[in-house]
């Protein structure tokens, strides 16, 4: 707890640890690790991503000189507003530091630190806000803030932290804020399941020449330049997908040559991202807010409906998702067309939206086809990281083994099967077992 003012405060760190306010920094300590001889589990992987990502900016600010207090920017308003400190390094890039010693103030100082981190990637063209290291100041007490923290370092992937002020007998230290673990099971809970996915399906017929099938034998492959054509579309439709901040598979997948005959549409390429407002988590029924989630954010959610007006009420949460659903139709639909362009028009694909889990345990749809690279993007892309990285590292150690495991993890990167057998468990939920493993009850 400070007994001086932020002003005070504000004025005590630029004056006196302009160039080593790294050694105010407090309490940090090493990523969680996982001990036991089996893969951990995603929300385990989560946090020793986001805990790796804290410590390597508290690494960085070894070498941040502050270079201005009460910078302020001028953006028409009548009262500009100020930023705190500002800083810059080789390894932190500009920095940002906002203070508030009071936890009824932390989420306005929030607010206005990824306000500030916006404003300076309009003053530089090019400079993305995950290049902005942003860093709180503050209580870290209320809930609100915590959650728009760990949503940003965790999902949207800002270079921030936050740090605790604390006073002792006139002397000042930093304490290292770290998400409790629950944090992470929120998102595993809530985002990672197959009720929690929504799938797009972009299907066009053989193009002579360009995209041909395989050759109607046994073992036979499509050619080559089928083989570059399908992976390249694709992967643009990822990198697209990326740039819109969607958490996705991607993957081009062609009908077996004696299969495809009996389809007008043979090749698909297949989009399934995660679904932020699946009604499965979250659902409104006569004014009540409830679905598979934790009460805290179900709460939350509830006080944000409550101050609805009425005809924002009605089929908020349903508008919300089907709004979501249609852009990444239109955006994967959009960038499909792009590759496609030529002198004579371009192709336009037959648009379906399977289910999820259906789609992977179909035999046509998952067995009786060619399925090329799956590429993935966000939170997806960052867990599949993580995995490879734990896979070698339990391999040098000799705990974990694979016969099939080549030798360097860029082979790893891009095959489908390495990533459908990580990503096809995806959708287990402990709830759903609990409750009597529901699903298996009516697959039967």
């Amino acid at each position: 707890m400070l007994t001086v003012s932020e002003n005070s405060f504000r004025d005590y760190l630029f004056q006196h640890h302009k160039e080593d306010l790294s050694t105010l920094v407090v309490d940090r300590r090493e990523p969680v690790r996982w001990t036991e001889n089996s893969f951990p589990p995603i929300r385990f992987l989560l946090q020793q991503r986001a805990e790796r990502k804290i410590n390597e900016i508290l690494a960085n600010l070894q070498d941040l000189v502050l270079t201005s207090k009460e910078l302020r920017l001028d953006r028409g308003a009548l009262h500009p507003t100020q930023v705190d400190l500002l800083g810059n390094s080789e390894s932190t890039g500009l920095t940002i530091i906002e203070l508030k010693k009071s936890n009824q103030t932390e989420r306005q100082a929030f607010t206005e630190l990824l306000a500030y981190s916006n404003y300076f990637g309009s003053l530089f063209p090019g400079l993305k806000e995950s290049a902005v290291t942003s860093v709180l100041v503050a209580p870290m007490e209320g809930r609100t803030v915590k959650d728009a923290f760990v949503q940003e370092l965790v999902s949207n992937e800002k270079n921030i932290i936050a740090l605790i002020p604390h006073e002792d007998a006139g002397k000042f230290a930093l304490e290292v804020f770290y998400p409790g673990e629950e944090y992470y099971k929120a998102f595993e809970r809530n985002i990672l399941n197959d009720s929690s996915m929504i799938c797009v399906a972009l299907s066009f017929p053989m193009i002579e020449g360009w995209i041909d099938p395989d050759g109607g034998m046994d073992g036979s492959t499509p050619p080559d330049y089928t083989l570059d054509a399908l992976n390249v579309i694709s992967n643009s439709i990822a990198q697209r997908l990326e740039a819109e901040g969607f958490h996705a598979l991607i993957y081009a997948n062609q009908k077996w040559g004696e299969v495809a005959t009996l389809f007008p549409n043979p090749n698909t390429i297949v989009v399934a991202a995660m679904n932020p407002f699946c009604s499965y988590r979250t659902s409104v029924h006569e004014g009540v807010v409830y679905g598979r989630s934790d009460e805290g954010r179900l709460a939350q959610v509830q006080a944000v409906y409550d101050q609805l007006t009425d005809d924002g009420k009605e089929f908020w949460i349903d508008t919300m998702e089907s709004n979501f659903h249609d852009k990444l139709i239109r955006v994967s639909r959009e960038q499909f067309e792009f590759c496609f362009l030529s002198m004579t028009g371009t192709v336009r694909p037959e648009i379906s939206l399977p289910d999820w889990y259906g789609l992977k345990t179909s035999f046509v749809d998952a067995v009786t086809t060619h399925n090329l690279n799956l590429h993935r993007t966000g939170l997806l892309r960052e867990i599949y990281l993580q995995y490879i990285e734990y896979v070698y590292d339990k391999k040098v150690d000799e705990i974990f083994y694979s016969d099939d495991l080549p030798k360097f993890a860029y082979k790893t990167l891009t095959p489908f099967l390495a990533s459908w057998e990580i990503f096809r468990g995806l959708g287990y939920d402990e709830d759903e077992d609990a409750d009597g493993d529901q699903r298996d009850e009516d697959d039967e």
